[in-house]
Parts: structure tokens; C-alpha cells; sequence
């Protein structure tokens, strides 16, 4: 008590921890102080969305590099398969995700080239954050080992004498397996076939098995196996090089019909990436292509293996997405 009367007024009990708490709290809210967000990215696991079935081309090559990507980064990269649309599903989740880092995606030809022009997808992928690319993918067009068709020109035979009869597998929407297709119906004298959608490469390798369709063009990592085993039976080479089918005598569509089919993949990010987060992946993907035991992996599967930066494979999509263009609109396939 003071002389002249008054009451000393002390804090309340348990006062001190309030107040301290009430300090911390307004420091969280208003940034005071030292940063607090810094810690180092990447601080927990990474989706990688691939917007294919389990077990295409695309699906294979997203795991063997995630793979060594969480070796690099030192946590999970964990692969999850979203198919529908030729990739649009998955690309999109990609596209509308957060750009912090923490989803990135492996997409395709068709998304990146293709669909742009044929459908609305809600975005532009050449939009996406590109962190760079591992591989093209080899590409041929395939049939039954027990098929009535030995070679391409039999199939376009039959195509020409059958209209709207020949069964073709592709991934949903018109994608590259179309555009491969129409060019060598341009350039072969003109047919017409069905095309029976699937989620991806290994389902339409499925549905070919089946019989539920007479043939499919189709890269390597779906078909390789079953091609050793005696049980499909290559027609015709569409991508640049296939040097495995090249070397039994199957033919290149560049050389027999004057046109190449070109498969782009690539690793993308939301747009607008933090750019710590961009740098980070951008380097890990790099050391990833530098490792011999993961370029054997994708060597493995049949692909064209090539490291491409960033800022090289935007500017090959945008490239064979013009090219592919002029092949919609002589299709009258340009929707936008």
C-alpha cells in the first residue's frame, strides 16, 4: 500500500503467460521480428500428377524420376495418376494448384500440342511453369501379332476398303494418336476408322490384346514387353526414330509417307511458381539427368532420352503445337 493510501496493483495471477502468449500471437499475425516462414523448401512430401492411367509411357518415366528426385530433395515425391480428358484432368489440377512448389506434374504431346486447339480446357498449358523435360517418346503404330495385317500397307489397304470399319485405340478425345493417323490418311490417299477412348497407353494396349480394337499407335514403355513376347506386331514407326524396330525393318512414316509424329513430355509446375521453389526443381531435375543409372532407366523403357531445360521445351511445344495446328485446320478440327 502506497503512503497516501492507495492500493499497489501487481499483475493477476497467471497474467504474465497471457500477456506473453498475446505478444507471440500478434507477432504471428503481423510478421514482426525474425521471419518466420523459412524454412527450407522443400519441407514435406511433393505430388507429382500425371494425368494418364498407371502404367503408360508417361506414368513409367514420372516414377523413375521421382524416384531420383527424392533422393535430391530429400522427400517424397509421390506419383499420383489422374487420368480423363487425353491428360487435360491431370494437367488441369496441375495448372489450378498452388504455386508453391509442392505439385508439379509430368505431362504429354496431345496436352501440350493437341488439345489446345481441338477442345476448351479452361487454360493454356504452355502457360504452366516448365521445368525442364527427360525424354520424347518413341511412337509406332501397332496390331495383334495374330492380325490379318503384316505390314502398314495392308492396314491402310483395308482401311481404304472399309470405311469407318477399322477399330483405333487413343487416349480419349483427339489427341496425337489422331493426329498421327490423319496424316497418314492424307498421305496414304485417304480413310476413316473408329476410335475407341481409353485412360492411357496400357489401356489401349489392353483393349488391343482383347480384341476389343483392330489396332493403336502407342509409344514403347506400354508395348515393348508384349511386342518381345510375340504378341504385338509393329506396322509402322511414327516418331523420329525407333532404333529397336528400325533395326527388324519397320518402316518410319518420314521416310515412307513424309511426315513424323513428335511426343514431347515434360515436367511443369502451376504458373507462376515461387521462384526459390522453381530454381530448386529446375537443379534436382538437371542432377537427375546427369545420374547414368536413372538415364539407363528411361533408356530402358524405349524412350528417346534428352534433357531439355526448362526453357527449351516451352519453346518446342510452342513449336510443334503451330505444327500440329496447321494439321487441325486442314481437319477442320480447330475449335477455339
Amino acid at each position: 500500500m502506497y503512503s497516501d493510501g492507495r492500493r499497489m496493483v501487481g499483475p493477476r495471477k497467471g497474467q504474465p503467460a497471457r500477456i506473453a502468449l498475446a505478444l507471440v500471437f500478434g507477432c504471428l499475425l503481423s510478421n514482426c521480428g525474425p521471419a518466420l516462414d523459412t524454412e527450407p523448401y522443400p519441407a514435406r512430401s511433393i505430388r507429382m500428377i500425371v494425368g494418364y492411367g498407371a502404367g503408360g509411357s508417361t506414368d513409367v518415366a514420372a516414377r523413375i524420376v521421382a524416384s531420383h528426385l527424392e533422393r535430391t530433395l530429400g522427400q517424397p515425391v509421390i506419383v499420383e495418376n489422374r487420368p480423363g480428358g487425353n491428360g487435360a484432368v491431370g494437367t488441369g489440377a496441375v495448372y489450378r494448384a498452388r504455386p508453391d512448389g509442392y505439385t508439379i506434374g509430368m505431362t504429354s504431346g496431345s496436352i501440350l500440342t493437341v488439345l489446345p486447339w481441338t477442345m476448351d480446357l479452361g487454360f493454356d498449358p504452355l502457360e504452366l511453369t516448365f521445368l525442364g523435360s527427360t525424354h520424347e517418346s518413341t511412337y509406332a503404330i501397332w496390331v495383334r501379332e495374330d492380325s490379318p495385317w503384316s505390314t502398314i500397307e495392308e492396314l491402310v489397304e483395308y482401311a481404304r476398303s472399309n470405311p469407318g470399319q477399322l477399330r483405333v485405340a487413343n487416349s480419349s478425345g483427339f489427341g496425337l494418336p489422331d493426329i498421327a493417323l490423319a496424316q497418314l490418311a492424307e498421305s496414304s490417299g485417304g480413310f476413316t476408322y473408329r476410335t475407341v477412348p481409353t485412360t492411357g497407353g496400357a489401356e489401349q494396349v489392353l483393349k488391343l490384346l482383347a480384341g476389343d480394337v483392330d489396332a493403336e499407335a502407342n509409344s514403347a514403355a506400354p508395348t515393348l514387353s508384349h511386342f518381345r513376347a510375340g504378341r504385338l506386331r509393329p506396322l509402322l514407326v511414327l516418331s523420329a526414330a525407333w532404333p529397336e524396330l528400325e533395326a527388324l525393318g519397320i518402316p518410319l512414316s518420314s521416310e515412307a509417307y513424309g511426315f513424323s509424329a513428335r511426343n514431347l513430355s515434360a515436367i511443369v509446375a502451376p504458373p507462376g511458381l515461387d521462384d526459390g521453389a522453381r530454381q530448386v526443381l529446375a537443379a534436382a531435375l538437371a542432377d537427375a539427368m546427369r545420374d547414368p543409372r536413372t538415364v539407363d532407366r528411361l533408356a530402358a523403357t524405349g524412350e528417346l532420352v534428352e534433357f531439355k531445360t526448362g526453357a527449351e521445351i516451352r519453346a518446342a511445344a510452342t513449336e510443334v503445337q503451330a505444327r500440329h495446328l496447321l494439321v487441325g485446320e486442314a481437319l477442320g478440327r480447330v475449335s477455339r
